[in-house]
C-alpha cells in the first residue's frame, strides 16, 4: 500500500551545514522548518487515517534525504514523473511531505486542508509563475503568516528511457525553490542531495527535456480553472482550451507572426521595384545623351537626305500625274475613233451586218445536222465500255478474294513448317530460360537479404549518432552562453570603469553616473527650508566602518539596501520616483523606502544584545552613522542591535547550541573570517555566508577601478579557456552532422538497389513461359495448307485469264469513244463559234439604231475633253522640268516610298535634336562614366531584387506548406478529441458533439443526457452531468498529448455521489489503461476507493493554524 509522509523534525549540526541554503540578511532570522517549538509534531498522511505524535522537544534526528531509498528505476519506469513533494511554511503548510505513488493518486482532506496548496506549489517548484495559479498575485503572498521564508521540494524520477544528465543527477533529481520576502532562488540537486546547479535556465531545459508543461490547464488543472471551466463551458473559452491544449494556440501565433513579416518583406520588395525602375530610367536618359552626342554628324546627313528626299518627292508626285493623264488621253482617243465611226457610217454597216447573219444561219443548220449522226455513233461505243468495266470489277473482286485465302494458307504453313524445324530447339530453350530464372532468382534474394542488413546496421550508427547530437547541442549552446554573458559582464565592467575615471574626484562615483544626477537634482529641489525633507539616498553614502576588518561584511550584510532611497510620505515617494525613472531610464531603478524622519537615534538599550566576549562585538557598534534617518531604518529592518560579530566558531557554536547560554535578545552570530552564521537554540541552524570584498562603503576609486580590472582580466582568461572548448565542441556536432548525411545517402543508395532488385524478382516470378504444340499436330496442318495453297493458285490463274480479255476489249472501245468524241468536240465548237458570232451582229445592228443620238453627244464631249486635257498636259510638262532643276540643286536623286509629311516631321525632329545637342553642351566622357556606374547599380539591384524574390518564393511556398500542414494537424486533434469525447459519453449512455468553427474560434459543446431534451443545452445540465462532460472532454484532450504527470484538482465538487462513483471508476480506468503516467486527482470528499499496487490514497488533515 502507498503511503506518504509528512514530518518536522530538528536539523543537526554536523556537516549538513554546508549544504543548507543561505538565509535571507535582512530579515528575521527564520524558524526551523523542521521542529514546531511548542510540541515537535510528527504529522503523517496515510491511506487511512491522519495521526499526531509527540515527540520530546529537545530530541534531535539526523537528517532525512526525501528521496533516500527510493527505486526509482523498478517503481517509476518514466522520467518526469513526481516522486515526492516537501513544502516548508508554504501557504498553510508548516512542514508537508508526500510520497506520490507510480501511478494513480488520490489527495483527500477537507476543506482547508491544503490540497489545492500541493497543486500550486508543484506549478511554482517547476518554474510557474503565481499569477497563473490564481491562489496570489505574487509569490511572496504565499509565504504562511508568522513566517519570514518558505520552500518548495520537489523530486522528480531520472529513470526511464531519456534520463536527464544521469551521470551528473543520477536515477532522481530535487528541485528546491526558496521563497523569500524580497526574492526566490532555484536549486536542481542530485541523488546525494548535493547542490548542481541554480539556474532557472537549467530547471527550464529539464522541464523541455521531459516535456512537462505546467501552465497547461490540461495537465494541471487547478482549483479556480475547474470551478470556472465547470461553470460555464463557454464556446469560445471551449476552443481556446483546446488549442492550448494541444499547443496548436503556439503554431497559430507563429503562423499570424509569419503573415505579417510576409506583409512587410512585400512592401519592401515594392520599394526595391520602384528603385529598381527609376535606376533604369536614368539609364535610359543617360543613354539617349550618348547617342545624342556620337550621332551628331550622322543626325547632320540624314538632315540632308530627308531635304532631297522632300524636294524629289515633288518630282515623283508631278511624274506620277502626268503618266496618269497620258494613259488617260489614250482612252479617250480611242473611245473618240469608235463614236467616229458609228455616227457616220450607219446605213452600210447595218446592210452588211444583215448578210452576214444569213451565211451564218445556213453554215449552222448543216453543222446540226452532223452533230447528231455523231452523238448516236458515240452512246453505243460507251455502252460497250461500260459492260467491260462492269465484268472486270467482279473478276477483280474475285481475284482479291482468291489472294487473301492463298496469302492465310501460306502463313499458316510457313509457321508450321518454322515450328516443325525449330521444335527441338524451342523446347531447350524454354527450359535453358527456366533455370538460368531460377538461378537469377536465388542471387537477387540473397543479394536483398544482405542489403537490408547493411541497412539495418546502418540506421543502428545513424540512430546512435543522432543520440549523441542533443548532448553535444546543448554543450555548444551552454558554451556559446556563457561566452556571451562573459562579453557582456566584461562590457558593463569597461563601462563602470569608464564612468569611475570620468567622476575619480566624486565619493558618489562608486554609484555610478545616475545616483550623482539625482543627488544634484535633489539638491536644487530641497534648497533652503526644505533642506530637511530632502529624501536620504544612496543610503551606502551615510555609513561608514571604522573597523575595515568588518567593512566587507557589513556591506554583504547591507547590500540590498546600500543603493535604496528613503522619504519621509507617499509624496515624496512619488516624486523621487519620477525623478529616478528619468535619470535611470532603461536602467536598474533603486528601492525607494517609506520611514517616517527622525532627528535623533533610537534608544535600543533594552533590547540589545549584551557582549560577553571580548573577542565578540555587536553589529551595531561597528557601524557609523551621522544620519539618524538611516540608522532608525537599519535598526527597524536589519535588527543591527541583536546581531553579533565574532572571530571564532567556538564561541558562536556555545552561545547559540545551548538554550541557556544564548544571550537575551539575540537573534544571530556571524563569523566573518570562516564565512558562517548562527541561529540561536531553539532555532539553531548553522548556514555558509559568501563574503565579497566591498564596492560602496569607504571604497577608494582607484581601489575600485584596480579590483574592475583584475575582475576583467578574469573574465577574459576564463573566455579563452572557453573559446577553445567551444570551437572543438563545434567541430564535433558539424562532424556527427556530416556523418548522419553520409549514413542517409548510403541508406538510400541501398534502398534504390534493393528497389530494383525486388522489382527484378518480380519480373522473373511473373515471366510467361512459351507452350509448344505437338508434332503430329503440325504435320496434319502442312499437309491440308499446301493442297489449299495448289487449288487457289488454280483459281487465280483462271480469273486472271478471263480479266486480261475483258481488258483488251475496253481498250478497243476506249480509243475508238475517244476518236468519236473527238469529232464530237470540233462539231461543238463550230457550233459555239457561230452563235457567238450571230449574237455580236445582232447586237451591233441594235446598237446603230437606239444610241446614234446618244453617240453623236457623246463624240462632242470627248473632242472637247481631249483638246483641254492636251493643255494640261503641256503645263504638267513645264511644272515637271521646273521641280526637276529645283531637286537637281538640292541633291541627287533618292527613291522614298514615305509620304510628305512624315519627312517633313522627320526633318523637324532633326532639327530639334540638334539645337537641343548644341544647347546642352554635353560632355561624353562625363556622360559614359555616369552611364556606368548607374549600369553597376541597376546590376547590383537586379541580382540582389532576384536573389530576395527566390528567397520570399521559397518562404511563401514554405510558409503555406507549414499552413496546411496546421490545418490538417488541427482538424486531425480535434477529430481525435471529439472521438474520445463521444467515447467516454457513451459510457452513459449520454450523447454528445463538439462543433468547432475555426473562422470564430469557437467550440460549441452539445451534451444530452439520456433522458434529456434533445434540444437542450449545456447550460441546463446538473452539477454531476457537468462534472461528467468535463472529465470526458479532459479524456479526449489527454489522448492528444502526453504527459509525465496529470493533476486534477476538486473534479466532483459539483456531483452527488452516484456521479462521483462513476467519474472516479472512470479517471482509475484511464490511469489502468495507461500505466506509463502519473495521475493525482484531489478531492474534497471522502473517497472509498482502496489503495492498491497501482492506486495509493493520501488523506490530509486540517493543518494548524
Amino acid at each position: 500500500m502507498g503511503r506518504s509522509r509528512i514530518r518536522k523534525k530538528q536539523l543537526s549540526s554536523g556537516s549538513e551545514s554546508d549544504v543548507s541554503p543561505t538565509p535571507p540578511k535582512n530579515k528575521k532570522p527564520r524558524r526551523s522548518a523542521e521542529t514546531n517549538e511548542e510540541d515537535g509534531m510528527i504529522v503523517e498522511a496515510s491511506t487511512s487515517r491522519a495521526v499526531h505524535r509527540r515527540t520530546n522537544g529537545n530530541a534531535s534526528s539526523s537528517f532525512e534525504n526525501p528521496s533516500h531509498g527510493l527505486t526509482a528505476r523498478n517503481v517509476f519506469q518514466r522520467c518526469g514523473k513526481i516522486i515526492s513533494i516537501r513544502l516548508r511554511n508554504f501557504m498553510c503548510h508548516s512542514n508537508l511531505y508526500i510520497n506520490f505513488g507510480p501511478h494513480i493518486n488520490f489527495l483527500v482532506g477537507s476543506n482547508g486542508s491544503g490540497k489545492s496548496a500541493v497543486i500550486t506549489a508543484l506549478a511554482l517548484g517547476l518554474a510557474g509563475s503565481a499569477r497563473n495559479t490564481s491562489r496570489a498575485s505574487s509569490i511572496q503572498k504565499l509565504i504562511k503568516n508568522g513566517e519570514t521564508n518558505a520552500s518548495i521540494e520537489l523530486t522528480l524520477c531520472n529513470t526511464g528511457l531519456r534520463p536527464f544528465k544521469y551521470d551528473v543527477y543520477g536515477p532522481h533529481i530535487t528541485v528546491v525553490r526558496q521563497i523569500r520576502q524580497s526574492s526566490s532562488t532555484y536549486e536542481m540537486r542530485d541523488a546525494q542531495n548535493r547542490c548542481v546547479s541554480k539556474k532557472l535556465d537549467e530547471i527550464r531545459r529539464l522541464l523541455l527535456y521531459f516535456g512537462i508543461s505546467v501552465e497547461n490547464p490540461i495537465f494541471v488543472l487547478n482549483q479556480e480553472a475547474s470551478r470556472e471551466f465547470l461553470k460555464d463551458l463557454e464556446p469560445a473559452s471551449n476552443y481556446k482550451l483546446l488549442m492550448k491544449a494541444t499547443q496548436l494556440d503556439l503554431c497559430a501565433a507563429s503562423l499570424t507572426q509569419c503573415h505579417e513579416q510576409r506583409e512587410h518583406i512585400n512592401y519592401d520588395l515594392e520599394l526595391l521595384k520602384k528603385k529598381k525602375e527609376k535606376l533604369k530610367k536614368l539609364c535610359h536618359e543617360e543613354e539617349e545623351k550618348l547617342a545624342l552626342i556620337k550621332n551628331k554628324e550622322a543626325i547632320k546627313i540624314q538632315l540632308k537626305e530627308a531635304t532631297t528626299m522632300l524636294a524629289w518627292l515633288k518630282v515623283t508626285k508631278i511624274q506620277d500625274d502626268l503618266t496618269k493623264m497620258e494613259h488617260t488621253l489614250k482612252i479617250i482617243e480611242k473611245k473618240n475613233a469608235d463614236l467616229s465611226q458609228k455616227t457616220t457610217q450607219k446605213n452600210s454597216t447595218q446592210l452588211a451586218l444583215a448578210q452576214q447573219l444569213e451565211q451564218i444561219e445556213e453554215t449552222k443548220q448543216r453543222i446540226m445536222e452532223s452533230h447528231q449522226s455523231q452523238e448516236t455513233r458515240l452512246r453505243a461505243v460507251k455502252r460497250t465500255i461500260q459492260d467491260c468495266l462492269y465484268k472486270a470489277s467482279s473478276i477483280k473482286a474475285g481475284i482479291k478474294n482468291v489472294e487473301k485465302r492463298l496469302r492465310e494458307e501460306q502463313t499458316t504453313y510457313e509457321g508450321c513448317q518454322r515450328h516443325m524445324n525449330n521444335y527441338h530447339e524451342d523446347y531447350s530453350e524454354v527450359k535453358r530460360l527456366r533455370e538460368q530464372n531460377a538461378a537469377t532468382l536465388a542471387t537477387l534474394k540473397v543479394k536483398v537479404a544482405e542489403s537490408n542488413e547493411l541497412i539495418s546496421r546502418l540506421r543502428d550508427e545513424q540512430n546512435s549518432t543522432k543520440n549523441r547530437m542533443p548532448a553535444t547541442i546543448e554543450q555548444v549552446e551552454s558554451v556559446k552562453n556563457e561566452l556571451s554573458k562573459l562579453r557582456k559582464t566584461e562590457q558593463s565592467l569597461q563601462w563602470e570603469m569608464e564612468s569611475l575615471l570620468r567622476n575619480k574626484s566624486n565619493k558618489m562615483s562608486v554609484y555610478g553616473e545616475h545616483a550623482m544626477q539625482v543627488a544634484n537634482a535633489l539638491r536644487v529641489q530641497y534648497s533652503g527650508s526644505n533642506a530637511h525633507k530632502m529624501p536620504r539616498g544612496p543610503i551606502g553614502m551615510y555609513i561608514t566602518v571604522p573597523n575595515p576588518k568588518y567593512r566587507d561584511l557589513i556591506e554583504n550584510q547591507l547590500a540590498h539596501c546600500l543603493r535604496s532611497y528613503i522619504v519621509s510620505t507617499d509624496k515624496e515617494r512619488v516624486s523621487l520616483r519620477a525623478l529616478l525613472q528619468e535619470s535611470y531610464a532603461g536602467g536598474n531603478i533603486p528601492t525607494i523606502i517609506t520611514s517616517a524622519f527622525s532627528n535623533r537615534v533610537y534608544n535600543v538599550s533594552k533590547y540589545k544584545v549584551q557582549n560577553r566576549s571580548s573577542n565578540t562585538t555587536v553589529l551595531m557598534d561597528e557601524i557609523r552613522c551621522d544620519d539618524p534617518v538611516v540608522m532608525n531604518y537599519l535598526i527597524d529592518t536589519m535588527r543591527i542591535e541583536t546581531v553579533l560579530v565574532t572571530d571564532s566558531k567556538e564561541i558562536a557554536e556555545s552561545l547559540t547550541s545551548n538554550s541557556e547560554n544564548v544571550p537575551p535578545n539575540l537573534t544571530r552570530i556571524l563569523v566573518p573570517n570562516l564565512g558562517l552564521e548562527y541561529s540561536p537554540s531553539p532555532n539553531y541552524a548553522m548556514y555558509s555566508i559568501k563574503i565579497t570584498p566591498a564596492r560602496f562603503i569607504q571604497v577608494n576609486v582607484d581601489d575600485r577601478i584596480r579590483q574592475l580590472k583584475t575582475e576583467q582580466e578574469s573574465l577574459r582568461e576564463r573566455a579563452a579557456i572557453l573559446q577553445p572548448v567551444y570551437v572543438k565542441v563545434k567541430q564535433k556536432l558539424d562532424s556527427d552532422a556530416k556523418e548522419i548525411s553520409t549514413k542517409s545517402n548510403m541508406i538510400n543508395a541501398h534502398h534504390t538497389e534493393n528497389t530494383k532488385a525486388l522489382q527484378r524478382i518480380m519480373d522473373i516470378e511473373n515471366f510467361e513461359y512459351r507452350e509448344l504444340p505437338a508434332l503430329d499436330v503440325l504435320e496434319t496442318h502442312l499437309t491440308t495448307s499446301g493442297a489449299k495453297i495448289e487449288k487457289c493458285k488454280e483459281e487465280r490463274k483462271v480469273l486472271e485469264s478471263q480479266l486480261r480479255e475483258i481488258d483488251e476489249r475496253k481498250t478497243q472501245a476506249d480509243e475508238e469513244a475517244k476518236g468519236e468524241q473527238i469529232i464530237l468536240d470540233g462539231i461543238n465548237k463550230k457550233v459555239s463559234d457561230i452563235d457567238t458570232a450571230s449574237q455580236e451582229l445582232q447586237r451591233k445592228a441594235r446598237d446603230l439604231d437606239r444610241h446614234y443620238e446618244e453617240n453623236q453627244r457623246r463624240f462632242k464631249q470627248t473632242n472637247e475633253l481631249l483638246k483641254s486635257m492636251l493643255k494640261d498636259k503641256k503645263n504638267l510638262e513645264e511644272d515637271l522640268e521646273k521641280e526637276r532643276r529645283e531637286a537637281q540643286k538640292v541633291g541627287d536623286f533618292i527613291e522614298t516610298n514615305k509620304s510628305e509629311e512624315r519627312i517633313r516631321d522627320k526633318i523637324n525632329r532633326y532639327k530639334a535634336k540638334i539645337k537641343h545637342y548644341e544647347s546642352m553642351n554635353l560632355n561624353s566622357e562625363e556622360v559614359e562614366h555616369k552611364l556606368s556606374t548607374l549600369l553597376d547599380k541597376l546590376k547590383a539591384e537586379t541580382e540582389n531584387l532576384e536573389n530576395i524574390l527566390c528567397v520570399v518564393e521559397k518562404l511563401r511556398i514554405e510558409y503555406h506548406t507549414r499552413a496546411q500542414r496546421f490545418q490538417r494537424s488541427r482538424y486531425h486533434f480535434f477529430t481525435m478529441v471529439q472521438f474520445q469525447f463521444k467515447q467516454a459519453l457513451v459510457c452513459r449512455q449520454f450523447e454528445g458533439s463538439l462543433e468547432p468553427n475555426h473562422k470564430d474560434k469557437t467550440l460549441q459543446i452539445s451534451v444530452f443526457p439520456p433522458s434529456g431534451n434533445k434540444t437542450s443545452n449545456t447550460r441546463s445540465l446538473s452539477g454531476g452531468e457537468r462534472s461528467f462532460t468535463t472529465v470526458s472532454l479532459l479524456k479526449g484532450l489527454w489522448s492528444t498529448s502526453d504527459h509525465p504527470f496529470y493533476f486534477l484538482d476538486e473534479y466532483d465538487v459539483f456531483t452527488d455521489e452516484v456521479n462521483r462513483t462513476f467519474i472516479t471508476k472512470l479517471l482509475i480506468q484511464e490511469g489502468t489503461d495507461f500505466p506509463n503516467r502519473q495521475y493525482c486527482f484531489l478531492t474534497p470528499q471522502d473517497t472509498k476507493v482502496d489503495a492498491n499496487h497501482l492506486i495509493t490514497v493520501h488523506k490530509l488533515e486540517a493543518p494548524e493554524h
